[in-house]
């Protein structure tokens, strides 16, 4: 009996192994900017980054893992918005490139919502 338990653990131990290797590869779709009413730069740049950035950032840009990036702070980090865009596209430090997972539209956008409406 006590082998057949010791079995079973070993059972339940594999099957939570490859679980977690396949959620390791899961990736969540990006949003893509949608013609028509209401798919403003501002409404992709904010589907972006609740999508992508807030988990890091915070959903209002207050900050998290990754640094602040409301009430001005992005912009006084980079003056110049193409600096920020070389930063979302390529990544830096603990932050992730994102130029293979969102179009160059969609980093145009998310960058300028962090610019204007956090």
């Amino acid at each position: 009996m006590f082998k057949r338990a010791v079995n079973a653990i070993e059972l339940l131990a594999v099957i939570a192994a490859v679980v977690f290797v396949v959620l390791l590869g899961y990736r969540p779709k990006t949003p893509q900017a949608v013609p028509g009413v209401g798919s403003t730069n501002a409404d992709v740049g904010a589907a972006v980054y609740g999508s992508s950035c807030s988990s890091c950032h915070g959903a209002k840009g207050e900050g998290a893992i990754g640094p602040k990036l409301a009430g001005g702070a992005v912009v006084a980090r980079f003056p110049n918005a193409q600096d920020e865009t070389a930063v979302v596209t390529n990544g830096r430090g603990s932050m992730p490139a994102w130029r293979n997972r969102l179009t160059p539209d969609q980093i145009e956008a998310v960058v300028e919502y962090t610019r204007t409406h956090l």
